[in-house]
């Protein structure tokens, strides 16, 4: 059963005759119930599991990156469904993480000089060169995340550095396959505490020291 709230132009939740009801980020709606469909072509079925990948992909990653980071720049939905909105087209079985963004924004981001992972003692460092572009500062932070795509797990730098520091350096575990890490590093700008500009994040391939 539905509830109309401060009369029919306030807030409704539930169903009521052919009208369907609700709240999203503090914006009431009124839509009209249509009943769903279930389709199983065999077009529905791929598109479910690029939808199921995708997800999966990037569940870990709400806190660290999307709450953190891309939540704020978001008016009608979240970061966490804006980054399945850009990047399901890639999660095909075989995803091109270059193409991957986990950010999305227009502060310059750095250039990547070098991305090394040491099998033998799990060192894993990125430098790059500050690259302020039109609108960066040295005092901008960055941030780098690593994906092992074999294991599915995420490692995070301990913290933002400044964009002049030019270097990040996280510990992995050892003996990782080289060619299963994949890397993407940001530039934030803060007014006070609070993010105000990001960069796209960039992707960076991982290699040997």
């Amino acid at each position: 059963m539905a509830r109309l709230r401060s009369g029919i132009l306030g807030q409704m939740r539930g169903k009521v005759a052919g009208l369907v009801g609700g709240q999203w980020k503090n914006v009431s709606y009124i839509r009209e119930y249509v009943k769903p469909a279930n389709p199983n072509t065999a077009l529905q079925q791929t598109q479910r599991t690029k939808m199921a990948d995708c997800v999966a992909f990037a569940k870990p990653i709400v806190g660290p990156v999307f709450n953190a980071y891309t939540d704020r720049f978001q008016k009608s939905m979240s970061g966490f469904n804006r980054f399945i909105k850009s990047n399901i087209s890639q999660f095909d079985g075989s995803p091109d993480y270059s193409l991957i963004k986990l950010t999305e924004g227009k502060l310059s981001n750095v250039l990547v000089a070098s991305c090394n992972y040491n099998t033998g003692n799990g060192a894993f460092s990125i430098a790059w060169t500050e690259n302020y572009g039109n609108n960066g500062t040295a005092t901008d932070k960055c941030y780098v995340v690593v994906y092992d795509k074999n294991s599915e797990l995420w490692y995070y730098a301990a913290a933002e550095v400044t964009r002049d520091t030019q270097l990040i350096n996280i510990t992995l575990p050892v003996d990782i396959t080289v060619t299963n890490l994949e890397a993407w590093i940001w530039s934030v700008k803060y007014s006070g505490t609070l993010v105000s500009l990001i960069s796209n994040s960039t992707w960076s391939d991982v290699t040997a020291p």
